[in-house]
């Protein structure tokens, strides 16, 4: 039988959220990483057992209750946010965490335990309040840069070889058959050996070669960097899976978590639609 609620109750109205704009207030607006990184791991031990309501063991009891053990000091300080005696709040300690927050980064913990990396993917993407960048835009060919040390000066590579080029006699030969004359009104040929600005040398059998300059270019984004793009998306959209699980199922005070609708394969449903 349900307890009608006393009259004049306030019933609270949680607010409908997806995972990931959940995930990004309680990193970038408050701060809930940063909860309790300033305190020595005895420090934080003694911390936790505030919070659970129970003394800690060791060397904590005192004939005050928890003592003047500078380890509970810090912890209680750290509870509080900021200092009794009018200091200031504790640097790395959130003075003042939404208990939804606390209760979303306890779970973030959970469900990563000992895989730092996809936790570190999670609440780096979570603070910049975005998702890794997949999309790195349509593929286009760029002249390669230089980073040779000495590079002569030039800001992309320059790639150079010989091309041969048919000896003159032919280049007479096809002007006379296209009835063009190969010598001008004093009687000198049209056409010079070498021209200006080109590096010419002329070969064993009477042929000749020209040298032949131009940039080298590559695709950017190169297939490696997209490939790593999209890698980097699947790995937070995994860890972020992971996040849902541990947090579909939290009584939070504010919030009610309706799923996560980040694509998987973005690049795929752009593709197909």
């Amino acid at each position: 039988m349900a307890v009608p609620a006393p009259t004049g109750a306030v019933v609270r109205q949680r607010r409908a959220i997806d995972l990931e704009e959940l995930v990004a207030w309680a990193i970038r607006t408050q701060k809930a990483d940063r909860d309790r990184v300033s305190l020595h791991a005895v420090e934080l031990a003694a911390a936790v057992a505030i919070r659970r309501g129970r003394r800690p063991t060791g060397g904590f009891d005192g004939s005050g209750g928890w003592g003047v053990d500078s380890c509970v000091r810090v912890a209680e300080i750290g509870l509080a946010g900021t200092r009794v005696d009018s200091g200031g709040q504790i640097r790395g300690v959130a003075p003042r965490l939404h208990p939804d927050a606390e209760a979303v980064m306890a779970a973030i913990d959970r469900a990563f335990g000992n895989l730092k990396g996809w936790r570190r993917l999670v609440l780096d993407q979570a603070r910049q309040g975005g998702r890794p960048c997949w999309n790195l835009g349509r593929q286009r060919f760029v002249p390669v840069k230089n980073t040779a040390p000495r590079g002569g000066g030039r800001r992309h590579v320059v790639v150079s070889e010989w091309e041969s080029l048919p000896p003159l006699s032919t280049v007479a030969r096809r002007m006379i058959a296209r009835g063009v004359g190969i010598l001008d009104s004093r009687g000198r040929r049209k056409f010079q050996q070498a021209e200006p600005g080109f590096t010419y040398r002329t070969m064993d059998d009477g042929s000749r070669q020209v040298v032949v300059r131009w940039s080298a270019v590559e695709l950017s984004p190169s297939n490696a960097e997209i490939r790593e793009a999209r890698e980097d998306y699947a790995a937070w959209h995994a860890g972020m899976m992971r996040v849902l699980g541990a947090v579909v199922d939290l009584p939070l005070r504010d919030y009610r978590v309706t799923g996560f609708a980040a694509p998987a394969t973005p690049w795929v449903s752009r593709k197909d639609s």
